[in-house]
């Protein structure tokens, strides 16, 4: 009868050890204990205002809107500044891609780390992106296809896919440019046919295309208003003549659009204008600058321009400065 006893207490120990889980192996876990990936906060800067290495893989219009960025840096007490420009004329997001994929000897690769742009010819995307720890790395769709939502397909994912693999700073942060509309007397045929010669129908597609395709995206860390600092200017005094050809800007219309960059860049406020214009030069050698002096309105048309801009992206400010 003990030894029954004894028996039938060994069973039941056996079983709650079962029931409880004692002895066996650690239950599977429902949650990673692997690090999280590091998040952005939006919030930052992307330049803390004395390093500022940007990469823009560009059409025209991104040089437009970089010509006068390593200036406008250094004027406003940066410190070691380094910008790059993978240049294709009319480059849309499907030709990146497909250049890109084939490692093509395709673009014009700019650089400028000491006031004066160096250039070189046939270089592939890659070594652009390789050439650098790029903190910074500016991407657009063509002007003339970024009113058209049809154009931009799967290509930004594809070209942020390249990116991210060939980029050798895994902390770099990823600027979009909002390009602008053209002139209203302009005879290109995007702005004819498309848009019917009407610059507002232009502007407020780029926006409508802006606000579908790039805003929902979490790896685009700003938008850079371009488009919306030439527009608030254009209500201005200066009016509508800002472009050298009726869709590039002329020199004052890059400055412009290069005080909007920088500003979103570092998140702030314009309050004074500090480029000393007879320093600052585009050209391969030191050519091309403004050749005069800003005027107090032009400043202040800067100025409104592009904080008005950054408050209000996606709509037209009207200017305060209609005479001067």
């Amino acid at each position: 009868m003990n030894g029954f006893k004894r028996l039938l207490s060994l069973v039941l120990c056996v079983l709650m050890l079962t029931l409880c889980g004692c002895g066996s192996q650690p239950a599977a876990q429902t949650e990673s204990t692997s690090a999280p990936e590091e998040t952005i906060d939006s919030s930052t800067p992307l330049c803390d205002g004395k390093t500022l290495k940007l990469l823009a893989i560009t059409s025209s219009f991104g040089k437009n809107t970089t010509d006068f960025l390593y200036d406008i840096a250094k004027a406003e007490g940066c410190t070691d500044v380094v910008i790059g420009r993978l240049y294709g004329s009319g480059c849309t997001l499907k030709m990146h891609v497909e250049n890109a994929q084939a490692n093509a000897n395709y673009y014009q690769y700019t650089k400028n780390n000491s006031g004066r742009w160096d250039q070189m010819e046939s270089i592939p995307m890659s070594y652009g992106l390789k050439d650098e720890d790029w903190d910074i790395i500016f991407v657009q769709q063509s002007a003339g296809q970024a009113g058209n939502e049809t154009t931009y397909g799967n290509y930004l994912d594809q070209l942020m896919e390249y990116i991210h693999a060939n980029k050798t700073n895994p902390k770099a942060r990823f600027v979009w440019n909002m390009t602008w509309a053209y002139q209203s007397d302009s005879t290109q045929d995007v702005f004819v046919d498309r848009f019917q010669s009407n610059q507002m129908l232009m502007y407020n597609a780029i926006v409508d295309v802006t606000n579908n395709k790039i805003v929902p995206r979490t790896d685009i860390d700003r938008i850079i208003p371009t488009g919306t600092v030439i527009q608030n200017a254009r209500t201005s005094v200066i009016g509508d003549h800002l472009c050298k050809d009726t869709y590039h800007l002329d020199n004052f219309g890059g400055i412009m659009a290069a005080y909007g960059l920088y500003s979103v860049l570092t998140g702030k406020e314009l309050t004074q204008i500090n480029l000393d214009t007879a320093t600052c030069k585009i050209g391969i050698s030191g050519g091309d600058a403004l050749h005069r002096a800003l005027t107090d309105t032009e400043k202040a048309i800067i100025i409104e321009s592009v904080n008005n801009a950054i408050k209000n992206p996606f709509a037209v400010t009207p200017s305060a400065i209609t005479e001067g």
